[in-house]
């Protein structure tokens, strides 16, 4: 508390040419017992009180006489930002009771008296007693506050539950009377502390610490702490259960023959088996509490404790020599905590004949990166990248449900990975030796999807194939069938959609045949279907035919514990792909990516990334290298707005872009397609749909 706390502000002033009535009136309306005389320039000159009143009316004085003669030059001035401890030296040693509060250049900001000073040790012992107040009741452990008469003055709310007594009905009795078991009289007399004594409370048993409250004219009273003894007991219990699970992943550990090292979320070594002590050739305080990659350099581990991804029974170069190594990382309560990481080593001739091995790969994987160019890598549930607790739990279902061969609903905000769960999906189901097949509904012209869909006869219609062309249903027979933005399908289609779901078989456009298909739908939406059942927009039975089993992606907003391994694995990839090096971002960086709103969700965060990636040039991705936007967003005070905000983000939060939307974009990118779908967060198809749809040239 300093002096600015405690003192009078906003204090008239009164001039040496000032009247004695005016001194009079300004007194009495302040009440105060003296003001500041400032002269033409507002400095300080003195002070006038009233006892300079009286003495000038003792001295014949009249009340339009000017005070100038009668004010007090002497004044007493002390600092806005003087503590206390100096206020109350500076109280006790004046003769006068009323100061003037001064700033670094000498301006009076107000007075200070001794009764402000009282006021504002009753204010400070008022909020003093509350938060002790606060303390007492929150506390976990039992108190007890007594007298120096040994009277009960206090006892806190987990004290009246642990012992079942009320405050009200023990205040002010006799400690000795309501607890005859515990003697206070060494704590009170002597000043003794008592400590871990064991002592029955009203039949309670308790642990208790005892000390004396000790003031300056000697032991004020005495405090005790106590808690039950059954708590204790049950604390114990679990210790000694945490020890016993201690010994025994100690033990199953140093059973494996596998290296196995443990690294908290730094990435530093916290636990080693005895296999691992030998890989190294090092004893176990020797590894212990050291950053992993100095024990192996470019570890995976590293990798998992950014992106949380498990790599299993990937080769790994440890000292010249290749080794099978694999790392998991540890979550809890969505959070990645640290990481285990396993190698496999053998006999020298093992690793011999996995050097051989790992030669011949080298050069099969030559031969098949020529033959397979650009070819998609197989997407698993282990790509989805994630932490949180909702979609680990979203995962986990979509697993199980892969099994079977129910319609799926996916919905959820675009760019949150609807299509990486189909194709997990199917890549997890019976099927995946069958097609996975995309359409996107909303991509394809009107007047295309019938045949799209179901393939035509040859000659079915002006400019078809001469051999006529197979349908997505009969390329995807056996596999899945991903249907894309399944909102934007005419009615029309719909129907003859349901009737295959329903029947398994379909006619070709132009064709009488019947086909038979085994075909297993995965549909998506970013779109509210019931509100455009109830519209009229979307086949009521065809919405519950797609909706067996539903699953809704969360928005990359409400899980921003994703964030940063997301940011990691995207950075991983762009490495790769640029040939760069980058390891990590700043903490500005990160401060301003987990913040954002994300509307474009992981599509908006994988752009941003590979846009920053771009424009980086050290190791570390710094602030200067994030779109625009961000930056902006990232400046103190700052609040987002306009429309070029909503642009870059990738398309906010539904699909329905209105024609003056796209056509400020596409003027904003000065027709530039790619860009503008980009910045939509769409596919280029999609888009020149949509321009169709809206006329636009």
């Amino acid at each position: 508390m300093r002096l600015g706390d405690m003192m009078t502000r906003d204090v008239p002033f009164l001039h040496p040419e000032d009247t004695l009535e005016r001194g009079v009136k300004l007194l009495r309306k302040t009440k105060l017992e003296g003001l500041p005389v400032v002269d033409a320039w507002g400095t300080l000159i003195g002070i006038f009180t009233k006892a300079n009143l009286m003495d000038a009316f003792l001295s014949g004085a009249v009340s339009s006489e000017p005070l100038e003669r009668y004010f007090n030059r002497q004044v007493v001035t002390a600092h806005v930002d003087t503590p206390y401890p100096e206020v109350e030296k500076i109280v006790k040693n004046s003769p006068v009771g009323t100061g003037i509060v001064v700033d670094d250049q000498g301006n009076v900001l107000g007075i200070f008296t001794k009764v402000d000073m009282i006021m504002a040790l009753f204010k400070q012992s008022k909020k003093l007693a509350t938060q002790l107040n606060t303390v007492y009741n929150q506390m976990h452990n039992g108190i007890i506050v007594i007298d120096k008469n040994n009277r009960i003055q206090l006892i806190n709310q987990s004290g009246e539950k642990i012992l079942g007594l009320k405050q009200e009905n023990i205040q002010g009795y006799l400690f000795d009377d309501i607890f005859p078991d515990l003697s206070l009289d060494s704590v009170i007399k002597d000043s003794r502390v008592i400590v871990g004594v064991k002592e029955r409370l009203n039949g309670v048993k308790t642990l208790c610490n005892i000390s004396p409250i000790i003031v300056e004219n000697g032991v004020a009273g005495a405090i005790i702490i106590f808690q039950t003894l059954t708590d204790l007991d049950r604390v114990a219990s679990e210790l000694e259960s945490t020890k016993r699970l201690y010994e025994t992943l100690l033990t199953v550990l140093n059973i494996a023959y596998e290296a196995i090292i443990v690294v908290d979320d730094q990435g530093k070594v916290i636990l080693v088996n005895e296999a691992a002590c030998r890989f190294f050739g090092k004893q176990e305080q020797e590894l212990l509490n050291r950053p992993v990659n100095r024990l192996v350099e470019n570890t995976r581990l590293l990798r998992t404790l950014r992106t949380g991804v498990a790599e299993t029974n990937k080769i790994e170069i440890i000292g010249g020599r290749p080794y099978v190594a694999s790392s998991i990382p540890i979550i809890r309560n969505g959070k990645i905590i640290g990481a285990i990481g396993k190698i496999v080593y053998r006999q020298l001739e093992e690793v011999k004949e996995l050097a051989e091995r790992l030669a011949q790969m080298d050069q099969e994987l030559n031969y098949y990166k020529e033959r397979a160019g650009n070819a998609r890598d197989i997407i698993t549930f282990d790509r989805i990248v994630t932490v949180n607790k909702e979609m680990l739990k979203l995962k986990h279902e979509a697993e199980v449900v892969a099994r079977g061969t129910s319609t799926i609903l996916l919905t959820g905000e675009s760019g949150t990975g609807k299509e990486l769960f189909a194709e997990a999906i199917h890549n997890a189901s019976p099927r995946r030796k069958w097609p996975f097949v995309k359409v996107n509904c909303a991509a394809v012209p009107e007047n295309l999807l019938e045949s799209e869909f179901f393939g035509y006869a040859p000659g079915a219609f002006t400019g078809a194939q001469k051999g006529g062309k197979p349908g997505k249903f009969a390329v995807a027979d056996g596999g899945t069938l991903f249907l894309d933005e399944i909102g934007d399908m005419p009615l029309n289609l719909q129907s003859k959609l349901l009737r295959v779901l329903h029947d398994k078989c379909f006619e070709a456009v132009g064709s009488n045949r019947t086909v038979k298909v085994d075909v297993r739908i995965i549909a998506a939406t970013n779109q509210d279907l019931l509100q455009k059942v109830e519209a009229g927009e979307f086949r009521q039975d065809l919405y519950y035919r797609l909706n067996v089993i539903n699953f809704k992606l969360v928005p990359l907003r409400y899980r921003p514990e994703d964030i940063v391994p997301l940011v990691h694995v995207f950075l991983q990839k762009f490495n790769k792909e640029f040939g760069l090096h980058l390891e990590d971002v700043s903490p500005e960086v990160r401060k301003i990516l987990v913040n954002h709103h994300w509307p474009g969700n992981v599509r908006e965060l994988k752009n941003v990334i590979e846009r920053a990636v771009n424009f980086s040039t050290g190791t570390i991705l710094e602030t200067e290298s994030l779109p625009f936007y961000l930056r902006e967003q990232g400046k103190p005070g700052h609040t987002s707005s306009g429309v070029d905000n909503t642009y870059f983000t990738g398309y906010p939060k539904n699909s329905h872009i209105d024609r003056e939307t796209l056509l400020q974009v596409l003027r904003q990118v000065n027709g530039n397609k790619s860009r503008a779908a980009k910045m939509l967060g769409i596919s280029r198809s999609w888009l020149y749909e949509k321009m169709r749809r809206y006329n636009i040239i």
